[in-house]
C-alpha cells in the first residue's frame, strides 16, 4: 500500500476485511485446540509474573520468540495448535481478497521505480514500451485499481450473504438483528485497526525510521516514476499528532449497502434482483463506480442463492439449450464459458492508465468509456472484478486457484497486509533498495533490476511477517472487541 493510501484510499480500508459475519454463519473461524496437555511453549505461569525469577526468563523468552513467528510456522512446529478447518463454500473469496492485497502491495512497491501505467506499445513506436511486464494479462499482477475493485465486489458479496439468506428464508427478525449489529460494529471494526496502523506510522516517524530512508524516498533519479508520499517529521510532537489526526478516514459504502438491503428485503427475489440491476445502471449513469461494485456483490450473492435453489430442485439454467448433450458435455461447455469470462476479466483487469492511443485493443476500449466518467482508470477494471468474481463463483475448477493453503493464508492476513505494507515499504523496503543498489550499483538496467528484486524479496517477507503479527495483536482482537462493545450496549431481543 502506498504510504498515502493508508489515509487516502479510504474506501478500500473501509471494506477490505468484511467477511467475519459470513464466516460466523459458516462456522469456519479457526478455533484453538482444547487440549488437556497444551504445548509447553504456550503455557503461561501467571505466578511467575508476580515473583520473577531468573529461571523464568528463559521460558518467557521462548514464548515471546514463538509468538513472533508467523502463524504458518507455529502450526508447522505444533500441528495440534489449531483444529482442522473445513473451508466454507465461498472460501475462494478469501483467497481472491488475499491475492488482491498482495498485488496491491506489488503495485505500490514498484510504481516509484518502474513505469506501471503505460500501455504495451501505447506510443506506436517500435522501440518503446514493449517490455514483457507490460504485456496484456501479465500486467494484471500489479494493476492496483483492479485489486481495489475486487475488494469492493468481494465486500459487497460478503456483506450481503447472510442478509440475502435471511431474506429468502423470510426471517425478518433475524435480518433486523443482523443489519443492526453489522451497522453498529462497523465503525469499531474498521477504525480501530486503521487507528493502530497510522499511530504506528506516527511512532516510526518520531523515532527517525522515516528519516533514515528519506534520501531514497525523494531521489528523483532512482525513483523516477510515481512520487510516493513519505511522511514528514515535524519539529514538534503536537504538530505531528495534529497532522496525523487530520488524515483519519471516513466510510460510507457499507452503510449505503445496508440501507439498500433494508429497503429491498421484503421484495420477491426476482423483483429484488431486477431492482439491483436497475440500481447498478443508475449508479453507472451517475458515475458512482464504488457502488456499482458493491451492488454487484449484492447481486452475485442473490444469483448464487438462486442457483443453489435451482440445483436443489434439479432445474437447469435455461440460458443455453444443451439438452441434446450429455451431462458431462454440458458441464464442460459451461466450464469453458466460465474460464473464457475469467480470462476476459484478467485482460480487462490489466487496464493501463496512460499512452493508450496506439495500444492494441486498449485504444478501442478507451474510446468506449462514457465521457461523463471522471475515474476512467477504474472503469474497465471494475467490470473485470465483476467478471472475475462471477465466473469463479460458478466454477469449482476456478475456485481451486483460491482455496489452496498459501492463498487462503493471504486471505487470512489480507486486511493487515493492506495496512502494513505501506510503513514496511517506507522503512525496510526503501532501506533494502538503498543497501543493494549501493553494493551492486544502479547505473545499468540490469544492476538496478537485480537490486530491486533482492529488496523486493526482503520487503515481501517483512511485510507478511508484520501483517501476521498485526492480525494477531490488533485485527483479530478488534473483531472480538467490537462484539463485546455491542453486547454491552444493545437491548436484548425478546
Amino acid at each position: 500500500m502506498a504510504e498515502g493510501s493508508t489515509f487516502h484510499e479510504k474506501d478500500v480500508l473501509e471494506e477490505s476485511h468484511l467477511l467475519e459475519d459470513f464466516r460466523d454463519e459458516a462456522k469456519t473461524r479457526p478455533v484453538e485446540a482444547e487440549s488437556s496437555n497444551p504445548s509447553p511453549a504456550l503455557h503461561i505461569n501467571l505466578s511467575g509474573l508476580q515473583h520473577p525469577q531468573w529461571s523464568d526468563l528463559i521460558p518467557s523468552s521462548k514464548r515471546f520468540l514463538f509468538f513472533l513467528l508467523p502463524t504458518f510456522i507455529q502450526t508447522k512446529l505444533y500441528p495440534d495448535l489449531l483444529r482442522p478447518v473445513r473451508l466454507h463454500p465461498s472460501a475462494y473469496l478469501d483467497g481472491m481478497r488475499g491475492l488482491a492485497a498482495l498485488f496491491v502491495f506489488f503495485y505500490h512497491f514498484s510504481y516509484s521505480s518502474h513505469d506501471v501505467l503505460t500501455a504495451f506499445a501505447g506510443t506506436g513506436k517500435p522501440d518503446e514500451h514493449r517490455e514483457f511486464l507490460k504485456l496484456p494479462f501479465i500486467r494484471f499482477i500489479y494493476t492496483g485499481p483492479a485489486m481495489v475493485s475486487i475488494f469492493y465486489v468481494v465486500s459487497g458479496y460478503a456483506l450481503s450473504y447472510k442478509p440475502v439468506k435471511l431474506m429468502r428464508n423470510k426471517s425478518w427478525k433475524d435480518l433486523l438483528h443482523t443489519l443492526s449489529s453489522a451497522t453498529f460494529r462497523r465503525a469499531v471494526r474498521l477504525y480501530l485497526p486503521c487507528f493502530a496502523s497510522t499511530l504506528m506510522i506516527l511512532v516510526l516517524v518520531r523515532l527517525g525510521a522515516y528519516d533514515a530512508t528519506r534520501g531514497i524516498a525523494y531521489d528523483e533519479r532512482r525513483l523516477d516514476q510515481v512520487r510516493e508520499f513519505h511522511m514528514p517529521r515535524y519539529r514538534s510532537l503536537w504538530h505531528q499528532i495534529t497532522d496525523w489526526a487530520k488524515m483519519i478516514m471516513e466510510f460510507r459504502s457499507s452503510l449505503v449497502l445496508y440501507l439498500t438491503q433494508l429497503g429491498l428485503a421484503r421484495l420477491k427475489p426476482l423483483v429484488r434482483i431486477l431492482s439491483l440491476v436497475a440500481l447498478i445502471v443508475w449508479c453507472h449513469e451517475k458515475d458512482r463506480w464504488e457502488m456499482i461494485l458493491f451492488y454487484s456483490g449484492f447481486l452475485l450473492a442473490e444469483l448464487d442463492f438462486r442457483r443453489q435453489a435451482l440445483a436443489a430442485t434439479k432445474s437447469l439454467l435455461p440460458t443455453l439449450d444443451f439438452s441434446l448433450l450429455k451431462s458431462s458435455q454440458r458441464q464442460s461447455l459451461w466450464t469453458a464459458l466460465y474460464i473464457f469470462v475469467f480470462l476476459v476479466g484478467i485482460y480487462l483487469g490489466g487496464q493501463p492508465q496512460s499512452h493508450v492511443e496506439y495500444a492494441p485493443g486498449w485504444a478501442t476500449l478507451y474510446s468506449w468509456i462514457p465521457s461523463y466518467c471522471d475515474h476512467k482508470q477504474r472503469y474497465w477494471v471494475g467490470w473485470a472484478a465483476i467478471l472475475l468474481v462471477w465466473s469463479t463463483s460458478n466454477s469449482a475448477l476456478l475456485q481451486r486457484l483460491f482455496t489452496n493453503g498459501p492463498v487462503q493464508y493471504l486471505g487470512k492476513i489480507s486486511f493487515s497486509l493492506y495496512l502494513m505494507h505501506g510503513p514496511v515499504t517506507h522503512t525496510i523496503g526503501y532501506a533494502s533498495m538503498e543497501f543493494f543498489w549501493r553494493i551492486i550499483g544502479d547505473d545499468t538496467y540490469m544492476t538496478k533490476e537485480i537490486g530491486f528484486v533482492l529488496a523486493a524479496i526482503i520487503n515481501i517477507a517483512s511485510t507478511i511477517w508484520a501483517a501476521d503479527l498485526f492480525m494477531r495483536v490488533v485485527d483479530t482482537p478488534t473483531v472480538q472487541f467490537a462484539k463485546w462493545i455491542e453486547e454491552k450496549c444493545i437491548v436484548p431481543l425478546e
